[in-house]
């Protein structure tokens, strides 16, 4: 018996694999066959090879399914659905242009082909029927995913408890684990502490962006470096080309912990108290430099004022340790006339000059300016000036002198050498540049100053300025965490007028910040780790 169709019909694939009959579809009869079908696809097996990963790259195939039974002894086919059989296979499947074929009749669908990633990606197309030989038909496809794949390692880190103060540097594998070059654009640190960050190693790495071929990787470290006792937590974020991943992260957790705390205790003094000895050159050709000192003595003595200093001042030769009058201090009534006298030394004295020598022997106990005498106060800064325009002749070697004078002070910062002199190392004029004080005032990082300058005034100030106690400066007894730190100034916390030298690891106040004689300075702070442990 024939079969007479008309058929209008269209398949569309839905996202659960369900095709329906377009509504205009119908089929008539005269009578169907009362054969079987018998299906038939080309091709049975397609591969797409490789196709790079990108935006609009796919490629399609077209997939004939026949009805192959004849007229004389076959049946009407009928397609009940066409499905992949992974469903998360990036391939996507049209709509069929019949569902029902007669006998000879065929039609068609495509199998498109848009990979996610570098990956092999192979599956079946399942065709179910109502050919009773074959219920369901496969058509196997195949295709290949051309990507980079980034991959970090570690992607979750945790650096656990570190000190206060140590380090802890822990590397971050980026990979390329895909099958095309990889393009490392950036980096960023996601993170709400200042204790850690990343660093991409371009010593090694070179400067970025970095391309990274299949197979590669390159290392790049996250730093953690804890100021703080609260947890930490950060996220790096690698940019690059990866399709799928193109802002890989990585997440890190740390905590810091106190290794220890300290508290300084400080008394502010009542005044700045300075004992200062002159030594003067006294031979035949300090007559020029003399007159200098004496004439600009007066800005000496006004930065004395200025600074409210407690000061005791006394003058030697070189070649004479004793003083050549009175001690001179705060309640001496003309300053400027008594120094004057003393500071005229003359120019009969010794052509072998001994500054330091005289200056260690006038230091002896028993001496004018030793321990025990009225000059050498337990409490006060020892300033040593040194005023000569030729070489020093002393015995002994600078640094024995220096030893000496600083032992007189509990404190060797206590004592500070200065000089006008002839410029170091050649001289300046007919001034020679005088060995030994030189050395001496580097050692204690006092000043040498110029006896050629035609300013005095400026060089008495600026040794007034260096000769006295630092009342704005407070040395550490240990070394802190900086951001640690908290100063108080008789029980109240100041949150501004100071600052942290790490050169020096000391408090300095602001001069309008100094406290006032008297006051009581607590410096609390936490100390550095420990990080050999």
């Amino acid at each position: 018996m024939r079969l007479n169709t008309s058929l209008l019909l269209s398949l569309t694939l839905f996202g659960c694999s369900e095709y329906a009959i377009n509504a205009g579809s119908k089929v008539t009869d005269d009578g169907l066959l009362d054969g079987d079908p018998d299906i038939e696809v080309d091709p049975v097996k397609i591969n797409f090879g490789d196709l790079s990963v990108g935006e609009g790259e796919t490629d399609s195939r077209t997939v004939t399914v026949s009805n192959v039974s004849t007229e004389e002894t076959g049946g009407v086919l009928t397609i009940d659905d066409v499905y992949l059989a992974d469903a998360t296979m990036p391939y996507e499947i049209s709509g069929l242009g019949a569902i029902i074929l007669p006998p000879g009749a065929q039609t068609t669908f495509v199998v498109t082909f848009a990979p996610l990633t570098a990956e092999d990606y192979s599956t079946k197309v399942l065709i179910d029927s109502n050919d009773p030989d074959e219920a369901t038909t496969e058509v196997k496809i195949l295709g290949q995913g051309v990507a980079p794949r980034i991959e970090l390692t570690p992607t979750t880190y945790d650096f656990g408890t570190i000190y206060i103060g140590c380090e802890s540097p822990q590397p971050i594998t980026v990979a390329n684990v895909g099958n095309a070059d990889l393009e490392v654009s950036g980096f960023d640190y996601v993170t709400a502490s200042n204790d850690l960050s990343v660093d991409t190693n371009e010593s090694v790495n070179g400067a970025l962006p970095w391309v990274v071929a299949p197979g590669e990787s390159r290392e790049v470290f996250v730093e953690y470096a804890p100021l703080d006792d609260y947890p930490d937590e950060g996220t790096v974020v690698v940019m690059s080309n990866d399709p799928i991943q193109p802002e890989a992260r990585a997440l890190q957790t740390a905590g810091g912990e106190l290794y220890g705390e300290n508290l300084d205790l400080f008394e502010q003094a009542l005044k700045s108290a300075t004992d200062i000895l002159f030594i003067i050159d006294n031979s035949c050709s300090m007559a020029e430099e003399q007159s200098n000192l004496s004439t600009n003595f007066t800005a000496f003595a006004e930065e004395l004022e200025v600074l409210d200093v407690d000061f005791q001042l006394a003058v030697i030769t070189t070649d004479n340790p004793a003083f050549r009058g009175d001690i001179l201090d705060n309640n001496t009534h003309d300053l400027v006339g008594e120094f004057v006298p003393q500071a005229v030394a003359g120019t009969g004295g010794s052509g072998t000059e001994m500054p330091m020598e005289m200056a260690y022997q006038a230091s002896q106990r028993g001496a004018d300016a030793g321990p025990g005498s009225a000059f050498l106060r337990d409490d006060a800064f020892l300033a040593h000036i040194f005023v000569s325009d030729e070489p020093d002749s002393s015995p002994d070697s600078w640094a024995n002198y220096l030893a000496f004078s600083q032992s007189l002070k509990t404190d060797s910062d206590m004592f500070i050498a200065h000089a006008i002199s002839g410029d170091w190392p050649s001289g300046c004029g007919s001034a020679s540049a005088t060995n030994n004080v030189y050395e001496s005032t580097v050692a204690t990082g006092g000043l040498y100053l110029s006896v050629c300058a035609t300013d005095w005034a400026s060089h008495l100030k600026a040794l007034v300025d260096s000769s006295t106690l630092d009342l704005s400066s407070f040395e550490l007894s240990d070394f802190p965490v900086p951001s640690s730190i908290e100063v108080t100034v008789d029980g109240s916390v100041q949150t501004s007028g100071w600052t942290y030298d790490a050169a020096d690891n000391s408090i300095n106040f602001d001069d309008d910040h100094i406290p006032a004689g008297g006051s009581t300075i607590e410096v609390y702070y936490a100390l550095y780790g420990n990080c050999a442990e």
